[in-house]
């Protein structure tokens, strides 16, 4: 299958799912997410992801602090704001 047909195959899912814009890089991004949060050093996820600048990275480090932000947020005023900003 050509990077298209797995791009495209990809996208479909995503659509079925209901999840926006989902296409094969943002597994990538994901992934360097992922190990952020977990604390592996941004130059170590660089090379895990194949990035060749740490600008990347530290991009996939931004939605981190604001989702640990977000986290800590959630924490301070309980529970019952999370459901009620979930639904």
């Amino acid at each position: 299958m050509s990077y298209h047909g797995i791009y495209f195959a990809i996208e479909k899912i995503g659509e079925l799912a209901e999840i926006p814009q989902l296409h094969p890089h943002s597994f990538r991004h994901t992934y360097s997410t992922e190990l952020l949060l977990m604390g592996v050093d941004p130059t170590h996820a660089k090379k895990l992801t194949g990035h060749r600048s740490l600008l990347i990275v530290r991009r996939a480090g931004c939605s981190v602090e604001q989702s640990a932000a977000s986290a800590a947020y959630y924490r301070a005023v309980g529970e019952e704001v999370e459901k009620q900003d979930l639904e």
